[in-house]
């Protein structure tokens, strides 16, 4: 093999090179980066083969993140859980509160019964809702029958025209003490008259 030589400035160019290379490789990011280098100018190279280990400092950089964001998320899922009880404890009180005032409002145990299963099956959070629902449900109060006529009693519409005395004194509201005294010997004749009578 021939002998080559070299000078002074080229030997100490290839010796700072070397020490420079030799720098990098001791340094996991720097060796990481000449890796990559020599991989695009000999991807055949073995030692290229180094790169599909994975980077110690991006593996640690990664497994941080990673902790973080499941710290992250975790601290999210809390908020949100305790958001929800809240929101759900705030519900559950307010139709305490409704259901304490139909009871109040003299609902029996039977139509708050329906009332809840109204807001189950409907799906209906507000109690004053489902009771309303409940209510517009029901038949309408029928008016009061009396006898002789259809709906409410109109007394003074049962007077006859002998009867013209008691209409001043209904129309009078009792407040007339002659009319009332006029009545009262004409009462008292009349029983007088029918237990004469029947003496006889």
């Amino acid at each position: 093999m021939p002998q080559v030589e070299i000078d002074e400035t080229e030997l100490l160019r290839l010796r700072r090179t070397g020490e420079t290379v030799g720098a990098m490789l001791k340094s996991p990011s720097a060796k990481r980066k000449l890796l990559e280098a020599l991989k695009d100018v000999h991807p055949e190279d073995p030692a290229v083969k180094e790169l599909e280990r994975p980077d110690p400092t991006e593996d640690r950089f990664s497994k941080l993140e990673r902790e973080l964001a499941e710290e992250r998320k975790a601290r999210a899922d809390a908020e949100a859980e305790r958001e929800k009880n809240s929101k759900l404890d705030d519900i559950r009180r307010e139709q305490a509160e409704g259901f304490d005032k139909l009871k109040r409002a003299r609902w029996t145990d039977d139509g708050i019964a329906k009332v809840k299963a109204v807001m189950e099956e409907k799906g209906i959070l507000d109690v004053a809702i489902a009771a309303t629902w409940i209510e517009s449900q029901m038949p309408p109060a029928a008016d009061p029958v009396m006898p002789g006529g259809h709906g409410a009693w109109n007394f003074q519409d049962s007077l006859t025209d002998g009867d013209v005395d008691l209409k001043k004194l209904i129309e009078a509201k009792g407040e007339n003490e002659g009319l009332l005294r006029k009545m009262a010997g004409e009462a008292i004749a009349e029983v007088r008259g029918s237990v004469l009578g029947g003496r006889r």
